[in-house]
């Protein structure tokens, strides 16, 4: 069913910030470069990176409004301690780190994955994007950080994409974070990739674990959805 609310001003700025967002990380890799004559891969990689920007934004706008205005706020009252440090370390690697590293492989010419493997990791981020854009329709209690969020009454979602892995939202992550050495070709790129996942490993234990204390019902849906990431693995 539709969602009724509409686009606030917070959700405007919300998209405005992922706006400024796209363009820091961009910026970030010309900058780390030091130019602006990048490769083909690279190139290939902004416009998929701005497109899958653009194309989440106005999906999620038309369909789930709610959770762009609620979104605006990175961490709010009630947000556990562990996750502000989790949060913190994602945000550095996945927005600082990740892109300096993928210019400086355009700086020192470090060894290269062929542009062959692209068609792997455009799957692969393709895949994420479309598990992120599903989670996103699907939970409007979808935030940015782990807490109960008892001023909207949270309650648990099971329904869609949530019937199949309990943090769809984190799983499009890994895919991510696993596309981006294949889509941009720059191999040391699994070093901060690596580090994401492992992020969003335990951020998912202490999720699911502080879910099962907290949110009614949620002991039960997990019961029945088994896993957390991966079907069948975990």
């Amino acid at each position: 069913m539709k969602n009724q609310s509409k686009l606030s001003i917070h959700g405007i700025r919300y998209i405005l910030r992922m706006c400024m967002q796209l363009l820091f990380q961009i910026g970030t890799i010309l900058i780390a470069a030091g130019t602006i004559y990048v490769n083909r891969q690279l190139l290939i990689y902004f416009v998929i990176l701005a497109g899958s920007y653009i194309i989440e934004l106005m999906v999620i706008s038309r369909h789930n409004p709610e959770v762009l205005n609620e979104r605006v706020k990175n961490i709010k009252a009630g947000t556990k301690s562990w996750d502000k440090i989790l949060l913190s370390l994602y945000a550095i690697f996945t927005f600082i780190v990740m892109n300096i590293f993928i210019g400086l492989d355009i700086r020192f010419g470090w060894p290269h994955i062929g542009f062959g493997y692209n068609y792997i990791g455009l799957a692969l981020y393709i895949l994420s994007v479309i598990i992120s854009t599903k989670s996103l329709l699907t939970n409007k209690y979808f935030e940015s950080s782990s807490r109960i969020q008892t001023e909207r009454n949270q309650t648990v979602i099971s329904t869609g994409i949530y019937a199949v892995v309990r943090h769809p939202g984190y799983s499009s992550i890994i895919l991510w974070a696993l596309s981006i050495p294949l889509l941009t070709g720059a191999i040391y790129t699994l070093i901060p990739s690596s580090v994401i996942i492992i992020v969003i490993c335990i951020r998912t234990y202490l999720e699911d674990r502080m879910l099962k204390r907290e949110l009614k019902g949620y002991r039960e849906y997990a019961y029945k959805v088994k896993y957390r990431l991966i079907p069948y693995v975990w």
